[in-house]
């Protein structure tokens, strides 16, 4: 442990290491040189159901400065999440609250006009074929009365009954298909004003969330740029000044993590020191 004091025991941060024959429990694991990826340590870490490493849960700084390797961490997301890591909040905490619960009960329905239009033209087209059948039997009861031949009327009579009821029928469908496709109709400005606002929503929490991240990197950057200074092998004076592996240690540092860190650099003489002044529990790879 570091000393800064965080109101935590030692043993709430001890970690068990269970990778390629290792089997190591402690707040400082040592895995340098045994050709351990990082990337898998640290997928292992942020996994609750990989028991190859048994951790405390990693929170949302851990996100961005879990891994402390070669790559650059974006500063402003990165000084925020290590300022959310030890309690602090913004006065535009409640808004984004606000905006996200919005966004969740904000439903888009899917629709597909085109089925709904097919079946309106199928159904047209039915009409119009039925149309013209009921057409040709009326024609032939009118020649079968003309000419007195009883059964062909009686049975052009018949045929023509059952034409006008497929008709109807027809008719019928194609009046339910238009309603189908006047709601959908309705449905899909209703569908469209919800995008418009769920667009008008996500903006706003993005500008939001924005004023919050800057509100945040200003309360702890000058912790962590002291903590830049005091990096072994810094040669900035500031966090936004910091190669990569002082900004990740710098951050690591001033953040509050439970959650072991992933030491895939050389900046210590031993994992019990890195865990010692980085006050947060080390996986070296």
């Amino acid at each position: 442990m570091s000393g800064r004091g965080r109101g935590r025991g030692e043993g709430e941060r001890t970690v068990r290491v269970r990778l390629d024959g290792v089997d190591r429990t402690g707040g400082a694991v040592d895995l340098a040189g045994r050709g351990v990826d990082p990337g898998t340590v640290l997928r292992s870490v942020r996994d609750p159901d990989d028991d190859r490493v048994d951790c405390p849960t990693p929170g949302p700084a851990h996100g961005r400065v879990g891994l402390v390797d070669g790559s650059s961490v974006p500063p402003l997301a990165a000084l925020a999440a290590v300022a959310r890591s030890l309690g602090e909040r913004t006065s535009a905490d409640g808004r984004i609250a606000d905006l996200r619960a919005e966004l969740r009960e904000l439903t888009v329905p899917a629709l597909e006009m085109r089925p709904v239009r097919e079946r309106l033209a199928e159904a047209r087209g039915q009409v119009e074929e039925r149309r013209e059948r009921v057409a040709t039997l009326q024609g032939r009861l009118r020649a079968a009365r003309e000419i007195g031949e009883a059964a062909a009327e009686h049975e052009a009579e018949e045929r023509l009954a059952d034409a006008v009821r497929a008709l109807s029928e027809a008719e019928t469908e194609r009046l339910a298909a238009e309603e189908a496709l006047d709601r959908t109709r309705c449905e899909a400005r209703e569908a469209r004003d919800a995008r418009e606002r769920r667009l008008e929503l996500q903006d706003r929490l993005d500008n939001a969330e924005r004023e919050a991240r800057a509100e945040l990197a200003r309360r702890v950057r000058p912790r962590v740029d002291a903590a830049v200074v005091a990096t072994p092998g810094s040669r900035a004076t500031r966090f936004a000044d910091a190669d990569p592996v002082t900004a990740r240690l710098a951050a690591v540092r001033t953040a509050d993590l439970d959650a072991p860190v992933v030491l895939a650099r050389r900046r210590f003489d031993g994992v019990e020191r890195a865990a010692a002044w980085l006050g947060a529990p080390v996986i070296r790879v």
